[in-house]
């Protein structure tokens, strides 16, 4: 910490020095046992064990922890250290990356349950149809990438019937027409907002179903 901002912390309130040390030391403090200080330190999602974590806000993450199986079969727009935690909590994970860098860094950390697709990335192409080329249908479609309205198009063709949606960053930038498109085809909507790792901002991450479906939402 610089000189300047402990200059700044000290000269608050005790009380607000107090919660600024329980927050950030206390092992029992949100920060803390989330992982989100080392997050921050490391510059990278991962838990308080060093695990990788999506790059989505705490409460839905919790609630994919709880809720995904080894049963069920998962695609994922856009590839990385969210493809590592669901590789880890469900039978098969198929995802799809377009920058050749990222995918050859990826590719040698992912475990035998993970099939790579390198596409490049174009509108209404090869990327979004991608999830049509792998082995669909799929339980759990994520989609955090590019192009998301026409990705979301081919996810509602490629889904089971216990069809489930996580779209992320749905905050106030995101496109209306890609909720929109899934309310109309039926999709309920269910928002999880919250920190995000190695972010201090709040984050949105909304995922449709709808009955009887694979998540028991």
């Amino acid at each position: 910490m610089s000189f300047e901002a402990t200059r700044k912390v000290f000269s608050l309130p005790a009380t607000h020095v107090r919660a600024y040390v329980r927050l950030l030391f206390h092992c029992s403090s949100y920060i803390y046992s989330t992982g989100w200080f080392r997050s921050l330190e490391e510059r990278r999602p991962v838990n308080k064990n060093g695990d990788p974590l999506p790059w989505m806000n705490y409460p839905v993450i919790s609630f994919l922890e709880e809720r995904l199986n080894g049963h069920l079969n998962l695609f994922e727009y856009g590839s990385g250290y969210s493809t590592l935690f669901f590789a880890r909590r469900v039978k098969h994970v198929t995802s799809v990356e377009h920058d050749r860098k990222w995918f050859d860094e990826v590719k040698r950390k992912m475990p035998d349950n993970v099939e790579l697709m390198l596409k490049e990335l174009d509108i209404d192409g090869n990327y979004c149809s991608s999830v049509l080329s792998g082995p669909a249908p799929y339980d759990v479609i994520v989609v955090d990438g590019a192009d998301r309205l026409n990705c979301l198009k081919y996810a509602v063709k490629a889904l089971t019937p216990e069809r489930v949606i996580v779209l992320d960053d749905t905050g106030p930038s995101s496109k209306e027409n890609q909720i929109a498109y899934l309310v109309h085809n039926g999709f309920r909507a269910l928002n999880f907002e919250g920190l995000n790792p190695t972010r201090s901002g709040i984050d949105r991450t909304t995922i449709f179903y709808k009955r009887n479906n694979c998540l028991d939402i």
